[in-house]
């Protein structure tokens, strides 16, 4: 296996294809790599000699300095003579953004490709880019429309650009962090399985999720992932026959049954996601969450209906929500008001504080008959000040599992994200903070 760091960590990149037109796609990632990038850039067109203040270079050969990176946004017909001038160039490795290839039917141009990469490694084409937090941000994608996420733990590798984009938006509005994202289009070269090997020796990267819709490496992809000591999570997509015959339209790829995939995720270890919402969920806790030991889980509420709602969700997935000790329930009724409910699920009231939360996860997190917490936090309560934010952070300390359940509109929404970036997974709904703890258990299944 190759490590990767021409891709995530260059020193230099050539933008061909790069343009003084704010409308062209490849404005957009020139302005975004000038924006992110600390090393030397060198813009590349034959047609312009200045581009956003920086030389414009008519070839790759015309530079003088040494370039790690291209990326390459020229039309289809124009990309092998371009990848060609970077191998003579010595470049390391290339990212072809162009479209035109097998996704079209345009399967000889893509073969004539194939046949470059013994001598440069080759991202796509057919991709969007990559992306690092606070370091390299080449997508073509406005940010005023596609907003980035922070930086964080979790390692996307997607084989469609349009479900990395739309992955990558919904991080960004939960405040969830990333480490390294990387769309690999029609993976002539890269692909899945050499990124989830790379992602498995990063230091920044605690969760793998990958959006599968075909891979051609099934069995090197199986034996990696169980050598890799961190999560995967993977969403394959085209596991019924019709959405397999749309991932061929697609990609130009065949799919495969879904049924073999799944036991061959179960053999890896791999945890598979249902639905989108599953891949973030999944992830969340993968990342930030200690093992599960036991299904014994408490549940706190400051609004009795989500109480009930979660104990009936985790019920579901198999978990214990049993009543507490009586020396435990004489802690609780200390710092509850005379009104609430000190058995499991531990009610707050809607008279809660911050300091109520923090006294009840702390007599909680000890109880060593409690295996994991869903704590919920409705912040719409009068009396809930933001420091309850703290008391939740402060927490994670005990090293037990918990996560929160938080449900509203912007206000709740502006504190979501702030916990997320404290590490503490935070989910919209009962159900989905039931799934993300049976979500432990499973892991932790596939892998004894």
């Amino acid at each position: 296996m190759v490590i990767f760091d021409e891709f995530f960590k260059p020193e230099s990149i050539a933008v061909i294809g790069a343009s003084g037109n704010p409308g062209k796609i490849g404005y957009i990632i020139f302005e975004n790599i000038k924006h992110s990038f600390k090393g030397e850039i060198y813009p590349i067109n034959p047609n312009i000699t200045e581009i956003l203040g920086l030389k414009a270079y008519g070839s790759v050969k015309d530079v003088e300095g040494n370039i790690d990176l291209a990326i390459i946004a020229v039309p289809a017909k124009s990309v092998k003579e371009v990848v060609n001038d970077c191998i003579k160039k010595k470049i390391k490795g290339v990212i072809i953004i162009s479209a035109g290839f097998s996704e079209i039917g345009e399967k000889g141009r893509e073969k004539e490709l194939e046949k470059l990469k013994t001598k440069i490694r080759i991202i796509g084409p057919n991709c969007i880019g990559v992306h690092v937090p606070n370091r390299l941000d080449m997508l073509f994608l406005d940010k005023k429309k596609l907003k980035r996420p922070p930086d964080g733990s979790i390692g996307i590798i997607t084989d469609s650009g349009a479900v990395g984009a739309v992955l990558m938006d919904m991080a960004a509005n939960e405040g969830v962090g990333i480490s390294k994202f990387a769309s690999i289009g029609n993976k002539i070269d890269v692909d899945e399985v050499d990124l989830m090997y790379y992602f498995g020796k990063d230091v920044n990267t605690r969760c793998i999720v990958i959006y599968l819709e075909s891979t051609e490496r099934g069995i090197e992809m199986i034996k990696i992932a169980k050598k890799i000591t961190k999560p995967i999570v993977v969403f394959k997509a085209g596991k019924t026959k019709d959405g397999a015959e749309a991932v061929a339209s697609h990609t130009g790829a065949m799919a495969g049954k879904g049924n073999v995939y799944s036991s061959a995720f179960r053999q890896g270890g791999i945890v598979e996601a249902e639905t989108l919402e599953d891949i973030f969920d999944y992830s969340k806790v993968l990342s930030t969450q200690p093992e599960l030991k036991g299904k014994r889980i408490a549940v706190i509420t400051d609004g009795g209906g989500f109480g009930i709602m979660t104990v009936d969700a985790l019920i579901k997935y198999g978990f214990e929500v049993n009543d507490f000790s009586l020396n435990v329930q004489k802690k609780l009724k200390r710092i509850l008001p005379e009104y609430g409910i000190f058995k499991n699920p531990v009610d707050l009231t809607g008279s809660v504080n911050a300091e109520m939360y923090q006294k009840a996860l702390d007599i909680l997190m000890k109880d060593e008959e409690i295996d994991g917490i869903v704590c919920i936090t409705l912040f719409q309560l009068p009396g809930l000040e933001d420091g309850v934010i703290e008391a939740l952070r402060d927490a994670k300390m005990h090293g037990k599992p918990f996560v929160v359940c938080s449900a509203g509109g912007q206000y709740t929404l502006e504190r979501v994200r702030k916990l997320e970036k404290f590490g503490v997974p935070v989910y919209p709904s009962p159900e989905r903070a039931a799934r993300a703890m049976n979500c432990l258990i499973s892991y932790q299944e596939l892998n004894k």
